[in-house]
């Protein structure tokens, strides 16, 4: 006689578990629930993709408008791509501007004596010279020439190597391209001085000379 499970021919002569049909416990059991999992897995598949038919209400969070979306897209929380757009530009406004707050207070924070120095010869120079405005949609220049409507980058090791783990060269860069982008649209010149050294006024009043002698 075989076992109505596993079909094994004699087996269930010799088990305790036969009944007269099973070779073991476990063919008995796996039996008895071979005709429901098919039920089973029926009742699983409606539970898990039959809400799929069915939609869901939501409200935008951008236009407060209500909307519905299939099962699938229940996560969604936009009516429309504009809404969408919208969401992404308001985050990016905020960052942008926490970013140009950032990058304000580190220029102030950072202004080497090499630089306060330059800053005083055109203040010597020149009737109208700024230091670190935020006039150029939001960005600064270290000094900005009134009279000359130019604006002066003055820029230290941190704008070409890498000072600390945390700090991104490329970042820096990417920020000083979007800074002179941002000049010429305002109308000024920019002007770029590159100081990879120590303190030292002879430096600065050579650059201060190159300056004027570029006008």
């Amino acid at each position: 006689m075989e076992c109505k499970n596993c079909k094994q021919l004699e087996a269930v002569k010799y088990s305790k578990y036969t009944s007269g049909d099973f070779c073991s416990r476990e063919c008995s059991r796996a039996y008895s629930t071979k005709d429901k999992r098919k039920e089973i897995n029926v009742k699983i598949s409606i539970s898990l993709g039959g809400r799929g038919n069915k939609n869901v209400k939501k409200e935008c969070q951008i236009c407060k408008t209500g909307f519905e979306v299939s099962w699938k897209k229940r996560n969604q929380v936009f009516c429309s791509r504009s809404c969408s757009t919208k969401w992404k530009n308001i985050n990016l406004s905020i960052a942008q501007k926490g970013g140009l707050a950032s990058v304000s207070s580190q220029s102030k924070n950072r202004r080497s004596k090499n630089e306060i120095y330059f800053y005083e010869l055109c203040k010597d120079k020149f009737n109208k010279v700024l230091s670190n405005e935020p006039m150029f949609n939001g960005w600064d220049a270290d000094v900005v020439i009134e009279d000359i409507k130019t604006a002066i980058l003055w820029n230290g090791k941190w704008h070409y190597e890498k000072i600390k783990k945390e700090h991104s060269v490329e970042q820096v860069q990417n920020r000083d391209k979007i800074k002179l982008m941002e000049i010429e649209n305002m109308g000024y010149k920019s002007y770029v001085i590159k100081d990879l050294g120590k303190a030292n006024k002879e430096f600065v009043e050579k650059e201060f000379k190159k300056f004027i002698d570029n006008l």
